[in-house]
């Protein structure tokens, strides 16, 4: 994208110089004058191309920033992942030294009945 800005800008100057440069030269060589319509078409060649040129400055820099924060989110997500994938795997290696076959199970104990407290709101 950045070598069709560069494209744009470059046809941009040479119309714009290649008009102005046949106005000047017409004008001081020759009682004649260059056609209200090939300056008119000089100009706008010149304008569409000088706003291809910048939408192409704007779409490469937003590219720029958008392979920015991808990049950020995506060592973001590899840090998250490493230290969460060193926690699971501490759980999982725990869980499963707690879960062998050669030791005796752990008992089960049950919890406490709790007594069932109401607060009652006083009117």
């Amino acid at each position: 994208m950045g070598s069709v800005k560069w494209a744009a800008v470059l046809i941009a100057v040479v119309i714009s110089a290649l008009d102005a440069l046949a106005n000047l030269l017409l004008a001081l060589l020759t009682p004649h004058a260059v056609p209200v319509i090939v300056n008119l078409f000089a100009l706008a060649v010149a304008g569409v191309a000088a706003i291809f040129a910048f939408i192409a400055h704007l779409a490469v820099r937003t590219d720029a920033k958008i392979d920015r924060v991808v990049g950020a989110l995506t060592q973001r997500l590899e840090d998250l992942e490493a230290r969460v994938g060193d926690r699971n795997s501490g759980f999982v290696e725990g869980y499963m030294l707690g879960h062998t076959m050669d030791g005796p199970e752990a008992a089960v104990v049950p919890l406490a009945p709790r007594g069932s407290r109401r607060l009652h709101a006083e009117d």
